[in-house]
């Protein structure tokens, strides 16, 4: 049964099961810490990788020097990435999910991102070289989700800025100490959008000669995620 088969007081037991479960709990939080040390590490590589191989530098396409703005763009998501998850992540488990959301609105945006640089060929490195203006004209999360086709839906990310990303009543919801399991619910949806932007950033590895560096880390990840997949019955479930 999917959530759009049950009712709310169905999707309301399930919260209050899985997600007041203390070793579940114990799983999200595992796997968050894990899959940010991935992000960082595979990112600083790729930095390295980016500033030294490729033509950028030689033909002048660079303007920060790096051999290839393409890789250092992608580096740079996954590093910003690490930090929002092992910031968001310390935040729940401390109880201050109403922060913890906000920086998991500005993960969907990172997830947007990975999305145009597995998909869109130059936009890695037109988001790194861009001002204000270019990434209001190509990079705007509204901008992105058009270009996807629907792939990513609006309510999902009004969702987000309804409950941290901006001030308002609906987020108040979060500033308990005690969420009756809303916070895990924030968690576990934390990690569904960090195992999409790491899908994204597989797909650009398998067509980049720079991709070694998510190449080798891909199997391992795919496999914690889907033991947490396999235990997690919050999953499947939308946004409180």
């Amino acid at each position: 049964m999917n959530s759009k088969q049950m009712d709310k007081n169905e999707i309301r037991e399930l919260i209050g099961r899985y997600g007041t479960d203390p070793e579940l709990a114990h799983m999200r939080l595992d796997l968050s810490y894990f899959a940010a040390e991935v992000f960082n590490d595979a990112g600083q590589e790729l930095h390295v990788v980016g500033y030294m191989l490729g033509s950028d530098r030689v033909t002048g396409r660079s303007p920060f020097g790096n051999g290839t703005d393409e890789t250092v763009g992608v580096s740079a998501i996954l590093r910003i990435g690490a930090d929002l998850i092992v910031s968001a992540a310390r935040l729940f488990e401390l109880k201050h999910a109403y922060s913890a959301a906000a920086l998991l609105r500005q993960l969907v945006e990172v997830e947007y991102l990975a999305w145009a640089f597995e998909h869109r060929k130059d936009d890695a490195e037109l988001w790194l070289r861009s001002d204000r203006e270019v990434r209001e004209k190509f990079f705007r999360p509204a901008k992105l989700r058009a270009a996807a086709n629907d792939r990513f839906r609006g309510v999902d990310y009004s969702y987000h800025c309804e409950l941290g990303g901006h001030p308002v009543p609906g987020g108040v919801m979060l500033l308990a100490h005690s969420q009756d399991g809303f916070d895990q619910l924030l968690l576990s949806d934390l990690l569904g959008h960090v195992g999409r932007i790491w899908d994204h950033i597989v797909g650009w590895a398998k067509r980049s000669q720079h991709g070694e560096s998510i190449r080798t880390r891909s199997l391992r990840m795919s496999e914690r995620f889907q033991e947490w997949k396999a235990a997690d019955r919050l999953v499947d479930l939308p946004p409180p």
